[in-house]
């Protein structure tokens, strides 16, 4: 086959990645790219020798003669570049995954490819990642016997829950499923990539070859490992115990780590995914990421929502068209409730406080701008407007102190003791930032630090948007900074100009941006 002429749509993270995979498959010529951002074409053109950049990707499409398009765009924006795509006589897709926000929309686009004979593709591109592919060969070559579960766990069923459906169906050969049962939790407003996601969710189904598959979403999913492979004789886990990989055959005393040196390298998964779907395209078979494969992963999302909408099992094939999740929603028939202010029983047997109700404002005071903090669905609220700081009425000695936290892109915060209950000098006023700062270098002004003073020991923050939870320890001579269950910081005070005073007030910091917080809760230490 000639050279191929390749467009890009899309020139963030995903489309520059895409990028990289033309660059180094042969006879593929990145030849233009199109995106609303210019900074991001431009970049495109310069490291990967794109010749031209356009605002409209359907002018790109009528103008260029395109062989193969990678669409790089969130989910609600795909069927449109898709459809164009097919329409301009393009040969073979490469898009983003999720599919799309509908289950309507993405058998859509599959079916329209699929008559028109293009190749279209989804970038599960985790089946070309070594401990992925090393779990479903020792499956495949019966080292724990006949597979009887396969459980996946993670963050939401849509976004991430997409590659672990897949993952599923890829160490089970693809087998169909028969039916699917499921039930979600929609606790607050999330979405990614501008799709909204439930916040807790649990899809139960069955294969044709009688294993059953399991998947568990939600922050506080607990598996231990993000998937697993249970057999009749052992178990395999991805991710498990800090293992790429392991393995426990029926009569060991432990787990085994398979050895990944015949794998392939960590890194190239996605130039891996463009070299394969253009050798699909070149040779006339099917690409190890069609959009078929996709859509048996999608049908499982979808339909673990239509499992909770008719509160029962639903058999496939799956005859809806709209997503079950966002129809109910707009209905009324799910809600999100506030979240709830609550201790633990493990908490309130420790004698743990709730220093923030949920409700309201009451026990903190504001200090600078007082209207800019609220409280929004059971969440305490900095919008960012002005500055200054919310702080507690009552001043505290020895505490621990725990809170989870959720800054904006680019946010920063802080958590400050202030002696007497009020800011007085840098030696008794002392802060723990809060900070959108993971690809930073590591300072005294990270998240986690003593502010100036003394730097966290690594970064354990997780991406703007998403909650963190942080426990600060505070004693007259030691402070120490937990994040995420990692403790960032174990500062002996006496060997630094800080001191911190008999009683604090403990004052979360309005720093311009917006910020929110949850489960505000302390203990005061002996």
């Amino acid at each position: 086959m000639a050279g191929l002429r390749a467009g890009l749509i899309g020139c963030g993270g995903r489309g520059r990645a895409h990028a990289q995979g033309y660059a180094q498959t042969d006879e593929v010529d990145l030849v233009a790219c199109a995106d609303v951002n210019p900074e991001a074409t431009q970049g495109v053109m310069r490291r990967f020798g794109a010749s031209t950049a356009y605002d409209d990707y359907r002018t790109m499409l009528a103008k260029e003669a395109l062989d193969v398009v990678s669409v790089c765009l969130w989910p609600k924006l795909h069927l449109d570049a898709i459809l164009a795509c097919a329409e301009a006589g393009v040969k073979l897709i490469n898009a983003e995954k999720p599919m799309a926000p509908t289950y309507g929309e993405s058998v859509r686009m599959h079916a329209a490819c699929e008559q028109a004979g293009i190749l279209l593709t989804f970038s599960h591109q985790r089946r070309f990642l070594a401990e992925f592919i090393k779990a479903r060969d020792l499956a495949r070559d019966g080292a724990i016997g006949r597979l009887t579960r396969l459980e996946g766990y993670c963050s939401n069923l849509f976004d991430w829950g997409t590659h672990w459906f897949d993952m599923l169906f890829f160490y089970n050969d693809q087998t169909p499923v028969e039916w699917v049962m499921g039930q979600i939790d929609v606790a607050e407003e999330k979405s990614v990539f501008g799709a909204f996601l439930e916040t807790n969710g649990l899809s139960f189904f069955r294969y044709e070859n009688g294993a059953s598959g399991m998947l568990v979403t939600g922050e506080d999913h607990g598996g231990g490992c993000a998937n697993r492979l249970i057999g009749t004789e052992g178990t395999i886990e991805v991710h498990g115990g800090g293992a790429p990989v392991r393995i426990w055959r029926l009569g060991q005393t432990g787990w085994e780590t398979p050895d990944l040196s015949d794998m392939p390298a960590k890194g190239g998964e996605t130039v891996r995914y463009i070299q394969d779907s253009v050798a699909a395209l070149r040779e006339g078979y099917e690409p190890e990421l069609s959009s078929r494969k996709a859509l048996m992963a999608t049908e499982l999302i979808f339909a673990t929502y239509e499992s909770a909408r008719r509160r029962a099992r639903v058999w496939l094939p799956l005859a809806i068209d709209d997503s079950p999740l966002l129809s109910m929603l707009d209905s009324g028939d799910l809600t999100i409730p506030d979240y709830p202010a609550r201790l633990s029983a493990a908490e309130a047997q420790a004698n743990f406080e709730l220093l923030f109700n949920g409700q309201n404002l009451s026990g903190w005071k504001p200090e600078g701008t007082a209207n800019a903090w609220t409280v929004e669905q059971g969440f305490l609220t900095c919008t960012g407007r002005g500055e200054g700081v919310l702080r507690t009425e009552q001043t505290y000695g020895d505490f621990a102190l725990r809170l989870d936290y959720r800054l904006s892109p680019a946010g920063r915060s802080a958590v400050r003791l202030w002696g007497d209950g009020r800011q007085t000098d840098a030696r008794t006023s002392i802060a723990i930032p809060l900070a959108d700062d993971r690809n930073a270098p590591l300072g005294t002004a990270s998240t986690g630090a003593l502010l100036d003073v003394a730097a966290p020991t690594l970064h354990a923050g997780r991406k703007a948007g998403t909650w963190n939870g942080m426990e600060i320890v505070s004693r007259q001579s030691t402070l120490q900074v937990s994040l995420n269950g990692k403790q960032v910081l174990d500062c002996d005070l006496s060997r630094t100009p800080v001191a911190v005073a008999p009683e604090s007030a403990i004052a979360l910091e309005n720093a311009g941006a917006r910020v929110q917080f949850r489960n505000v809760r302390v203990k005061r230490l002996a």
